[in-house]
């Protein structure tokens, strides 16, 4: 019975966490999108255009990022893979991160600034906030100690480009999702 209730223990855990993530930052942008920009947030948020021309921009940087990542985590660093991925591990990181973070970075942030900007300025400071929200978690878990941290930034900004860049290219958020949440799962198969 006590071994049952420590498999279960994370569950809720995880499953309140997901919640306050769509509460805190996907509502936000739903009332946004419908209150300030009178749209669909589907159509606006861009989650349901080019499905075709989403997968081939899906499929070729995720290859890119899975060669790269194999590369240097097996060959150069000799990391080993970790399958070991709890529930809340496939659920808050990999499933939800992906979602909740591009609706609101790419999805509204950068659309919005597009509105305003060159989409290369508009994408930059999408970059640059989208690698503020990394601070807290970076200092909740020790990880903001020189140089590991300078790392962190410009892995976080490099990524923040790209999927920019493939947002702007695709028109479809669900490359960005799918893109960012293979990111966190080779980031977790080599933690």
């Amino acid at each position: 019975m006590v071994q049952y209730l420590d498999l279960m223990e994370p569950v809720p855990r995880a499953i309140t966490s997901a919640t306050i993530k769509i509460v805190i930052w996907v509502i936000p942008v739903i009332l946004l999108v419908i209150i300030m920009e009178k749209s669909k947030p589907f159509s606006y948020l861009q989650l349901h255009h080019n499905f075709r021309k989403s997968l081939k921009w899906t499929g070729w940087v995720s290859l890119a990022l899975i060669l790269y990542y194999f590369v240097i985590n097996l060959i150069v660093l000799n990391n080993n893979i970790d399958f070991q991925i709890g529930f809340n591990g496939w659920l808050n990181t990999i499933l939800l991160v992906g979602i909740t973070e591009e609706i609101v970075f790419r999805g509204f942030l950068l659309r919005k600034l597009m509105d305003s900007f060159r989409f290369w300025i508009a994408n930059t400071v999408t970059a640059l906030l989208f690698v503020s929200i990394h601070f807290p978690i970076w200092f909740y878990k020790g990880l903001f100690e020189f140089p590991y941290i300078l790392s962190s930034i410009l892995t976080v900004y490099v990524l923040s480009i790209i999927f920019g860049f493939v947002y702007k290219k695709s028109n479809s958020l669900w490359s960005v999702i799918i893109i960012h949440s293979l990111y966190n799962l080779l980031v977790l198969l080599f933690y």
